[in-house]
């Protein structure tokens, strides 16, 4: 597999996981108040942004190992 398909399949696949992630479970980390404020807001882009780096992390390290095993590097 060429690295540009790695590439395209990392950010794909860490861009849903990160997508998935954030949905399903920052609810239960957040509590939504009835009116929002600016500690809310942080809190809500840094549960986003460790969901994306963890789904980055994970969609480049199932890119490297096992799909390159399977498909031949």
């Amino acid at each position: 597999m060429s690295k540009d398909a790695q590439k395209r399949i990392v950010a794909v696949l860490s861009t849903a996981l990160a997508a998935w992630a954030a949905t399903r479970l920052a609810g239960s980390f957040l509590d939504e108040p009835e009116e929002r404020g600016a500690r809310d807001d942080v809190k809500e882009a840094l549960v986003q942004g460790a969901f994306t780096v963890a789904a980055t992390i994970l969609a480049s390290w199932t890119i490297r190992n096992v799909l390159s095993k399977r498909w031949g590097a």
